[in-house]
């Protein structure tokens, strides 16, 4: 009987009509570095991205269909995207404990709209 507390301790959101803007980026790449002055060498590392405006959504700034807001951290969330017109939407990476980053289909004529689901899965 330990299955059923599993599944009633687990929530999910539905969230309506998101407008989504973002884009994904042209480039992204990992850069290494050395610098030397003074005879005091120093190595960098780094990541950057070139055109990027992908869209983050933090889940604190969200309200689901009832009018609640979203906690700020999930334990391990799920997210599920519905989209609402022709066009998609897509996240980029993984999903986060605050929050995640999505884009809209570079082909769409502008933002999108979306649904999404939201599930913590707690693992």
């Amino acid at each position: 009987m330990q299955s059923l507390p599993y599944l009633k301790g687990r929530r999910l959101w539905v969230i309506r009509d998101v407008i989504i803007w973002g884009l994904p980026s042209d480039v992204e790449f990992y850069y290494l570095g050395v610098e030397n002055v003074d005879s005091s060498g120093r190595l960098m590392f780094g990541y950057s991205s070139v055109g990027n405006s992908a869209q983050d959504i933090k889940f604190a700034d969200l309200v689901d269909h009832k009018g609640n807001s979203l906690p700020s951290a999930i334990k391990a969330p799920r997210i599920v995207i519905r989209p609402r017109s022709p066009y998609n939407a897509y996240l980029v990476g993984e999903e986060s404990e605050g929050g995640f980053r999505i884009v809209r289909d570079p082909s769409a004529p502008g933002p999108v709209n979306v649904d999404f689901f939201v599930y913590e899965t707690g693992n």
